[in-house]
């Protein structure tokens, strides 16, 4: 029976990394970061995730990022449960921000007009990003 419901949450998690909607790709990220599966299609998904450069909301309290940076984390745990040493490199990553970030960001940059609610978070951090507005940093995560 257990092998039953782990290909059942193994088959709900490959659904959601696959996605069209950015937070239910972290939101299993997410989950497998803290809780690796050993199964080396949930390893395959979650690195073809390394370059899903959407920025969506990572996390509550609010902070917002790009979805590679919650797939190096998971990455990384299920290299570990599978017992594959090699380490998640990425590179020139924007660091993930709270809202009070982008909003000081957005005044400093002259952007006015902006939306309410997490699209108009999402829409400014857009343009931030687009301005070269937004601290970047390497990411190293060891299995």
């Amino acid at each position: 029976m257990d092998e039953l419901n782990n290909e059942e949450r193994v088959t709900a998690l490959l659904g959601q990394l696959a996605s069209a909607e950015p937070r239910r790709r972290v939101t299993a990220l997410r989950a497998l970061a803290g809780a690796p599966v050993a199964e080396p299609r949930l390893l395959s998904a979650a690195e073809g995730l390394l370059t899903d450069e959407t920025l969506t909301l990572l996390s509550i309290p609010y902070l917002f990022g790009e979805v590679r940076w919650q797939a190096a984390a998971a990455v990384a745990a299920l290299r570990g449960a599978l017992q594959v040493r090699e380490a998640v490199r990425l590179l020139d990553v924007p660091v993930p921000l709270s809202t009070n970030d982008i909003g000081e960001l957005a005044r400093r940059a002259g952007l006015a007009g902006r939306r309410g609610g997490i699209d108009g978070v999402l829409e400014t951090l857009q343009q931030l990003r687009a301005l070269g507005c937004i601290r970047r940093r390497n990411i190293v995560r060891e299995p």
